[in-house]
């Protein structure tokens, strides 16, 4: 990320600043990094830092994620982030507020890295902690990827978080304060800019009728296949910038929260967590969700993309390098 003027930043840091953040771990098939983790650390604080995905890339070295963007810098790859979090930011920006509309506020949290449960060929499990803005502790996540290749094309990633409260801890969106449509938080995918736009469900096409639909309603998938503006494969592979990437909820409570798509304003999709109401973090109950997630080269047909999706992944050497 450059230290260029961005579109949107606080007044009280005029002239902000990216710097490096950690990798983690990289996910692997077959000897290429098909993913990174990263601890997301260099971002300033009101980018709300977090660890996130990026660069993830198709089998053939198309990059399908976007990192700290100029038009909203605290989108970073493929991650998760809440803009309410008892009352702490965790998404980054501008805070949405009842009556007030989008406010900047000293409210940003992070979301801390704190080590790693499990370590396999083909699997990470990594403990985080949700942190206030005056670095309290507000949740404790565990964050499971598990990866493999789904085809000759396509790779799978399957992920599941679960968020852990000592006290009810209330999750809330812009939507869940009267933004109508503005429901995002949870799992969220910014995407590289694209040309070619072909975002669909089983049952609808485009943003205008794919943006709020719900699975357990019959949009069991969400997909999303173009051409990345400025494909990067790396030298002596065939990328041409095509690509499909889709998403799809692994649970009933996943698959009741609606898809949040944009299209024209930015390539972003997600599944929203507190689409209209809060939701409650309640000790011992624990709050879970898991998601599928398919990356192919080339647009992928959309009944492969259910049968991709719904099919065990292949086996296939995976080995995450882990850094400091």
């Amino acid at each position: 990320m450059s230290t260029s003027p961005v579109v949107k930043a606080p007044p009280w840091e005029p002239r902000p600043h990216w710097g490096p953040s950690t990798p983690l771990a990289e996910l692997t098939l077959d000897g290429t990094t098909v993913a990174v983790c990263t601890d997301g650390a260099g971002a300033p604080g009101f980018d709300s830092p977090r660890p996130h995905l990026h660069p993830v890339r198709t089998l053939a070295g198309v990059v399908v994620t976007a990192a700290a963007p100029a038009d909203h810098t605290w989108h970073v790859g493929l991650g998760l982030g809440v803009q309410d979090v008892d009352g702490h930011n965790l998404w980054g920006g501008r805070t949405y507020l009842p009556g007030a509309g989008y406010t900047w506020r000293r409210d940003h949290g992070r979301i801390r890295h704190d080590g790693w449960a499990e370590q396999a060929p083909d699997a990470l499990t990594q403990h985080l902690t949700w942190l206030s803005a005056d670095a309290e502790p507000l949740l404790t996540e565990t964050r499971e990827l598990r990866w493999a290749r789904a085809s000759g094309q396509a790779w799978r990633l399957d992920l599941a978080t679960t968020l852990v409260a000592a006290r009810p801890v209330r999750l809330g969106s812009p939507g869940a304060h009267g933004r109508g449509g503005g429901g995002y938080g949870g799992l969220f995918w910014r995407l590289p800019a694209c040309e070619d736009v072909d975002v669909r469900t089983p049952s609808a096409r485009g943003e205008d009728l794919v943006h709020g639909s719900v699975p357990a309603d019959g949009a069991r998938w969400l997909a999303w296949s173009a051409r990345a503006a400025s494909p990067t494969p790396p030298a002596g592979t065939p990328g041409t910038g095509e690509f499909t990437v889709a998403i799809t909820p692994s649970d009933e409570s996943t698959a009741r929260d609606p898809w949040f798509v944009r299209v024209s304003g930015y390539p972003g999709i997600g599944s929203a967590l507190a689409w209209q109401r809060a939701v409650t973090v309640r000790p011992g109950a624990g709050l879970r969700r898991s998601f599928r997630c398919l990356v192919a080269d080339g647009r992928t047909p959309d009944a492969e993309v259910g049968r991709l999706l719904a099919a065990p992944v292949l086996s296939s050497p995976a080995t995450p390098e882990t850094g400091p």
